[in-house]
């Protein structure tokens, strides 16, 4: 599966959840993007999270820890979070 496709089906999924949840998609839209920021704005977290020598533990970790901070919604937290779990 090319990064294109799933990032399509990761998308679709977090629409889905957050259409099923009445979740304001303007809200997950503007918390993804500010993640989206912060990973393309620091090059230590980027290339933490990129690095295939790095565990997914250690990526997780690192990914809750910014989410607990940011206080994102519940669904953007859970999202980025799968990412992690699934090296995305």
């Amino acid at each position: 599966m090319t990064n294109r496709t799933a990032a399509t089906r990761y998308a679709r999924a977090l629409l889905d959840v957050a259409v099923n949840e009445h979740v304001d998609l303007s809200v997950v839209e503007t918390q993804l993007t500010a993640f989206a920021s912060l990973f393309e704005q620091n090059e230590g977290l980027r290339k933490a999270l990129v690095n295939p020598a790095v565990p997914v533990p250690r990526k997780r970790a690192a990914i809750d820890e910014i989410v607990a901070k940011a206080a994102v919604l519940p669904i953007v937290g859970r999202t980025i979070a799968l990412l992690a779990d699934r090296d995305r």
